[in-house]
Formats: structure tokens, sequence, C-alpha cells
């Protein structure tokens, strides 16, 4: 499973708020990997049932994410003729999330992708888990299990869906050697995934290769080294996303929070992930006590595709301080919808 978090947090609350983090920026798989992680730590520590709650909540909206995005996935392979592939994703969505409307559509449009003239009901080109579809933490034995049915390029192109548009063409094309570090690395195979990005340093743009050596190493807890592989990155490339978004999250992690701060700044200066770098910078105002400032960037946040994940964070900060009244006014507007 691929996430930073789990090396660097040792409480459910920084687990949870580091899932946020990754919902915000789009990073479903790892939000979700993130949020199992912090409901195993409730169970370690005899955390209170609501957290516990919390978590599977966070786990099954994730799930409901990423079911989603393999939702147009399934629609764009199909209107590119590729039938298999649109079927692959359909039956992903299943083993995501139990979602009654989900699952409908997804069942609907395996029905109307299927040739006609072939009456035998089609076997999933994926494994299914009952447990994982609800996905709580220690149902499964791994949760990139039922992935692995596929071959090694449709799965990578899975993965890399969850990446900005921008990083997501760039990584499409740099070839099967890369497309295996890579699975390696999600699958925090850390040691294995170094020696496949070295094996692969002739043949990659530079600033992925160093972007991809300081997310492994940030996942190994080498931070200064880390850091020092994210900056190299943007040297070659100052407009590489990721590179950018990993830097402010390392900084932050350890309260470097000026640090992060300035990351936040050229960040939206440069239109580089704006509205993340506005998530992140609301996040450094909450953690140093500016509520108020905080507050501000995610009332600026409604306005934008950014929303819900601006008001769920601006309803908890509003709660926090005691602003009962203007908290129950964004939960009306914003959140008073189930995702499931």
């Amino acid at each position: 499973m691929n996430f930073i978090s789990r090396l660097f947090s040792k409480s459910p609350a920084d687990l949870l708020a580091k899932g946020d983090r990754y919902m915000e920026s789009d990073s479903f798989f790892d939000a979700r990997t993130c949020y199992e992680d912090g409901l195993r730590s409730c169970s370690r520590a005899d955390t209170d049932g609501d957290l516990k709650a919390v978590f599977s909540g966070r786990i099954d909206t994730a799930n409901i994410r990423l079911a989603e995005r393999n939702l147009d996935e399934a629609l764009f392979a199909h209107s590119h003729g590729d039938i298999d592939k649109a079927i692959d994703h359909l039956q992903l969505v299943k083993t995501l999330t139990s979602d009654p409307a989900l699952c409908e559509k997804a069942d609907g449009l395996i029905l109307s992708y299927s040739q006609p003239e072939n009456d035998d009901a089609r076997p999933p080109a994926l494994s299914s888990c009952a447990s994982c579809a609800g996905s709580s933490a220690g149902e499964c034995s791994d949760s990139h299990n039922q992935d692995e049915a596929l071959p090694l390029l449709e799965y990578y192109e899975l993965l890399i869906q969850q990446l900005p548009d921008d990083q997501c063409q760039r990584y499409s094309s740099l070839g099967e050697d890369f497309a295996h570090a890579y699975i390696t690395a999600s699958r925090d195979e850390h040691k294995e995934a170094l020696a496949a990005f070295e094996n692969c340093f002739d043949t990659l743009p530079h600033d992925i290769y160093w972007y991809e050596k300081g997310k492994v190493l940030h996942r190994l807890g080498n931070d200064p080294e880390a850091e020092k592989c994210l900056r190299k990155a943007l040297e070659l490339n100052s407009t590489n996303s990721l590179a950018w978004l990993t830097l402010t999250l390392v900084l932050l992690e350890n309260h470097r929070f000026k640090d992060a701060l300035a990351a936040t700044e050229t960040m939206v200066a440069e239109q580089i992930m704006p509205e993340q770098a506005l998530l992140l910078r609301a996040d450094i105002f909450e953690a140093t006590g500016d509520h108020e400032g905080a507050v501000n960037l995610y009332v600026e946040l409604l306005q934008t595709p950014f929303a819900r994940a601006a008001a769920e964070k601006l309803y908890g900060i509003l709660l926090e301080t005691g602003r009962q009244g203007d908290a129950a006014a964004v939960f009306k507007k914003y959140l008073n919808k189930s995702c499931h």
C-alpha cells in the first residue's frame, strides 16, 4: 500500500489529518490507506469508538471517490472503443464500494457494453472480495490484491489516474520498467523501488526520477535526503506539481510551517495546483493557531471545485471555536448530503 503518513504519524488524529490532506489533493488511494492505518491505530490504542466511526466513514468516502473515478475511466475507455478495459474499470467499481447507486450504474454499463451475441456471463476480470466492498481495515490481506489480476501496464494506468492531469500524461509514456518501479513503490517495497528507479535513470525525465526517489525516501523516514531530492526535482522542473505538493507535505509534517507556507505561496503564484495549495495553507494556519486565517481561506474555497473538502474543514474549525450557528449554516448548505 502506498502512502506517506504511516511512518510519520503516531496518533489516530495525525493519521486522520494526513488522510484528509490526501483527499483534498484528490489522492484517494493514499487517503484510504492512511485512514485504514488510523483505524488500526484506534484498535491498538483502544481509542474512543466515535473516532473509529469517523475513520470508517472516511474509508467509505475514499472508496466512493475511487469508484467514481473508475466509472469515468470506463466511459473514457468505451468512447475510445476499448470495451474490455471499460468493463475492467466497472468491475473494479464493484470491488471498491457497495454503494447501491454506483453498483447499479456499473452493472448497467457492464450489461450495455457486453456483446449482444455473447449470452455467456463474462467472468469478472478482477477478483472480488465482499469484505473489501465495505473496506474496513484488516478484513482483506492487502487493498491492492484485487488489482493484481490485471497486466502490469493496465494496473499502472489505474494507479496513475489519481495524478494531476499534466503529470498523468507524462507518466503514461514512461515505459514498462518505470511502471514496474512505480508499482513496487506503491506497495511499500522501498529498497526494491529505489533500485528500480535507479535502473530507469537514463530513460526518465530527471525531475520525475528525483521526485520519485524523494517520495520513497520520505516513506523510509529520511526526510533530509527526501527534501534534497524534491528540491532537485524542482530545480530541474519548477512546474512539477507533484514535487511541490510532496515537498509541502514533508515540511508540514516536520512542523516547518514557515517553509511550508513559502512553498504554498509559490504554488499559488505560479498557478501550480493553487486550490490544493490554499487548502494546505489553511491547514498550516489551523495548526499554528491562526483560526481566523484558516476560516477565511476555507470560505474562499467554497466557491471552487474543492468546496466540499473546504466545508468539512470549515465545519470542524467553526465547532472547535464555538461558532455553532455558522457551523450549522455550513453543514446545511454544503454537507447535508449523503456521500453513500
